[in-house]
């Protein structure tokens, strides 16, 4: 991916994506960091994951739901890599780690549904658990859902999990480097790509929903130099 191809894309997604008003909500509802021991903070977070789409969490059991992520949170918090830490320094290490705090919460409880009389244990799943570490670390984890899993060949497993998280972690690698031979900074890349309140992770994530989910691809090196050289015509 190169730095033009995010541009044009993130374009793109802040035209197509109004559900991500509800992430602006969310991240201005939580003051732009996530505490799970503040009820609020995770009502908001169940409230923002119904909304971009994770039925799992029926909102009759939210208050299930959300002593469940707590109890997560109380556990895995610690092991999870500061909140100011970036993907693109995190080690192969955070990333294993990382991939067994993922597991852990998949595999919590999200909801019940009773179905011909008989109640069943609704889990939180793979976009659910990535969903909500993209919440908890912003700059160090990307979401990622059914449609972009399935386009990448990955199974929503912790492997799969740990196996994005470092192809991720590979192509913000790249966009900074080439940001750097452009004098722009890794901070910087979000607004210069008109992306303000999105992470570099995020930006990634925007990326793959419109080529993959949207089938969305950013034109050629050449078709932008014809384009410019239209816009030049007097």
């Amino acid at each position: 991916m190169k730095l033009y191809e995010l541009a044009y894309i993130c374009s793109i997604y802040e035209g197509v994506a109004q559900f991500d008003v509800t992430y602006l909500a969310f991240l201005d509802e939580t003051t732009g960091g996530l505490d799970f021991s503040e009820p609020s903070h995770r009502h908001a977070l169940l409230e923002w994951l119904n909304k971009w789409g994770c039925r799992q969490f029926a909102i009759g059991y939210h208050e299930l739901a959300s002593e469940s992520i707590l109890g997560w949170a109380r556990q895995w918090g610690p092991e999870l890599p500061d909140r100011l830490a970036t993907l693109d320094r995190l080690s192969d290490e955070d990333v294993q780690r990382a991939g067994e705090a993922y597991t852990d919460l998949s595999g919590r409880l999200a909801s019940r549904r009773t179905r011909e009389g008989k109640t069943y244990d609704v889990q939180v799943g793979p976009t659910g658990a990535a969903k909500i570490m993209f919440a908890a670390r912003p700059r160090a984890f990307p979401p990622w859902d059914d449609a972009i899993r399935q386009k990448r060949g990955y199974d929503g497993s912790q492997r799969s999990y740990c196996k994005y998280l470092v192809e991720v972690r590979e192509q913000v690698q790249q966009l900074c480097i080439e940001g750097a031979e452009l004098g722009i900074s890794a901070e910087d890349i979000p607004c210069r790509v008109g992306r303000p309140r999105s992470t570099l992770p995020k930006l990634i994530d925007e990326y793959n929903w419109v080529t993959l989910t949207r089938g969305i691809t950013p034109p050629k090196p050449h078709e932008i130099a014809e384009w410019y050289r239209w816009s030049s015509q007097h």
